[in-house]
């Protein structure tokens, strides 16, 4: 079951380099990173769960750059 949301957050961050709009595709990572958060969680394994967590902060300091 772990190794299954390893894929699917896998697909979700792979998947969202081919939407064309900007903000659609970091909607879409940062999706994909808090499932590698979860994953990062139950196996115990900090790196991923700190990477992770980093995307988000700047996926979210660009939204705050960028409100319209």
């Amino acid at each position: 079951m772990i190794e299954t949301l390893g894929w699917i957050a896998t697909a979700v961050v792979v998947g969202s380099f081919a939407i064309q709009d900007v903000k659609k595709l970091r909607i879409a990572n940062t999706a994909g990173s808090f499932l590698w958060i979860a994953y990062g969680f139950l196996k115990q394994d900090n790196p991923v769960i700190f990477v992770n967590i980093s995307i988000i902060l700047m996926h979210t300091y660009w939204f705050i750059k960028n409100k319209k």
